[in-house]
């Protein structure tokens, strides 16, 4: 994330608007329109992740 916000610039005041109207036990940002949340897709488009691969659902187990 620290290379990643490089060629971010991060408005003090937006940041603290939003965690004031974060609402923890739902998980969402609860704003005049209406309930909010940011998906994993929403991170992808903003920061323009490459997505290569199948999706991955279900439990994973590691062996030593």
């Amino acid at each position: 994330m620290a290379t990643i916000s490089r060629g971010c610039k991060l408005d003090p005041k937006l940041i603290s608007a939003l965690t004031e109207r974060w609402r923890p036990e739902t998980h969402t940002f609860h704003l005049l329109c209406g309930e909010c949340t940011i998906t994993l897709e929403d991170v992808q488009l903003q920061l323009r992740l490459p997505v290569d691969g199948s999706a991955l659902t279900g439990s994973v187990q590691f062996a030593d």
